[in-house]
Parts: structure tokens; sequence; C-alpha cells
């Protein structure tokens, strides 16, 4: 057994009011990537727990097993599966017996994987992503019941919403663990998504200026949103304030309990808003 498989980088319960009500009635979000893992348990009004691991996958099956929370049958189980191996379809040109084909025209190495897809309404398009066997056995043993669908087809709707009656462009980065996710939106429309893996903080300001040059956009007039695991006193923030003139942080819209209310407004966005995209 490898050590550390059990320690949460963040753990906020409120142990109180998930022992106080029916467990059938709350709702399971889980996101789950190569090198991190999260959920968050919520009922009708307010999130009541939120814990994260940044640990490998061949580590998760321990971590589910010693949850006292993730054995629980809930009324809904919504997963999200966050990985680079994915690709934006227009619904005009998708076909559902070509998913394979569809990753192999951007990734290698997929014959390791399987291919699933997501409708995504809002841009006219699929998501068409790698999904790896550890994925998938963790899925079936655990969670058979689960809803299971991409990072994007949860985010993508999620900021379009949240963005519908923007002017002008905004570049929208969520940062997790070894990935960040940069969207860009232009008056509430989709031009830009993808995913990047980064080290350092020098490693996020310089995909964001990539796409800042890819896109023609000027800094001097660009709106960047940021959610996730950033700060203000990072040094990320402190590289993107001095290259972006307008800079803030994103803000949830869901209720967390009293109890566990220290968790910052954009920490764990899309992993709170999941189940509202349902």
């Amino acid at each position: 057994m490898e050590t550390g498989a059990n320690k949460p980088n963040h753990s906020l319960i409120d142990t109180k009011s998930l022992e106080s009500q029916s467990i059938k009635d709350c709702h399971l979000s889980i996101q789950i990537g190569l090198n991190g893992f999260s959920f968050c348990i919520k009922n009708n009004a307010e999130v009541l727990a939120i814990e994260s691991y940044n640990n490998s996958l061949s580590q998760l099956e321990v971590t589910i097993e010693k949850s006292k929370w993730l054995s629980q049958e809930y009324a809904s189980t919504n997963i999200t599966i966050s990985t680079k191996k994915h690709t934006l379809i227009p619904a005009s040109l998708y076909k559902n017996e070509d998913r394979k084909k569809y990753l192999e025209l951007n990734h290698i190495r997929t014959e390791q994987l399987d291919s699933l897809a997501d409708e995504v309404k809002p841009i006219g398009s699929y998501a068409v992503y790698g999904i790896s066997k550890g994925e998938q056995d963790i899925i079936t043993t655990f969670f058979p019941k689960s809803t299971v669908k991409h990072f994007s087809s949860i985010h993508l709707p999620n900021m379009l919403a949240q963005h519908k009656n923007s002017e002008g462009k905004t570049m929208i980065v969520n940062v997790d663990y070894k990935q960040m996710h940069i969207t860009v939106i232009d008056h509430s429309k989709l031009l830009y998504f993808n995913v990047f893996n980064h080290k350092t903080a020098h490693d996020c300001i310089y995909y964001i200026l990539f796409v800042c040059e890819q896109l023609e956009l000027n800094p001097e007039h660009l709106l960047l949103e940021l959610m996730g695991d950033v700060k203000k006193d990072s040094e990320f923030y402190d590289l993107a304030y001095t290259y972006i003139r307008h800079v803030n942080f994103a803000k949830r819209s869901v209720k967390l309990s009293p109890n566990i209310d220290s968790l910052l407004e954009h920490e764990h966005y899309t992993l709170l808003h999941q189940h509202l995209c349902e």
C-alpha cells in the first residue's frame, strides 16, 4: 500500500448536519483526474462537505474504501472526468461510431482508453474523451449508478451561463493540481477551451499569454477570471496581475453550510456547481 493515500489536502465536513439528516436525500459530486480526486456532498439547500486529494489513481481505491461518506447511497451521484485526452466535435459532424477516431486525430496511444462522448448543447458540440481502465474500474466498483461526464461538459455550460450578459472578452482560468483549464468567452460565445499541464506559476502565465497571442487578445482590455487552486498572495496571481490589467476571482453561486464556510469563493468552483449542471 502506498503511504498518504488517505490524507486529504482539503477537508471541510459538517458532520453534525450530515448525521442529522437522511443521506439518501443528498447529492454526491465527484471529480476524478490522473493526479487528483475530490468530492462534495450537498442537500437541496447547501453544500455540507468537501474533500480533495492530490493522489494518483492507483491510490484512489484505498481513499474511497476508508472514507465514511463515499460508501453511502445518495439521491444522485455525478462524476466528472478531468482528462487532457478530449476534443470538441461540432454536432453537425459528429457520429457516435467514430468516437475513437476523433480522439486519435488529436491524441496518441488512445488504444488503452475507452472513448465516451457528451452532448454539450450550449455550444452545439460533443465532448469526446478518453477514460482509462482504472477510472472505469473505480466507477463500476464504487459508483455504478453514477452519471459520468467530461469536465468540459460541466464547465463550459456553467461558464457560458455565468457570462451570458458579459461585454467584451473574458478569459477564465481554472487551476487544478498540475492542470489548468483556459476558457475564453466573447460576448457570451465560446471562443476557446483547452487544458494544459503546469508545474510552476511561470508555466501558468506562459499559457495565458500564449492563448492571448494565438487569439490576438489585448491584455489591456481582457478580463481574467481566476478559480480553483490559486490565492491572492500566490506567485501566480502576482504574475497574472503584472501582465493582465483586469484580474478578479470567480464567486460561487451555491451556498455552503456555515460550519464549512471558510472555503474561498473561487475554490473548487466547478465541483461545487457540478450538480446544478445536470
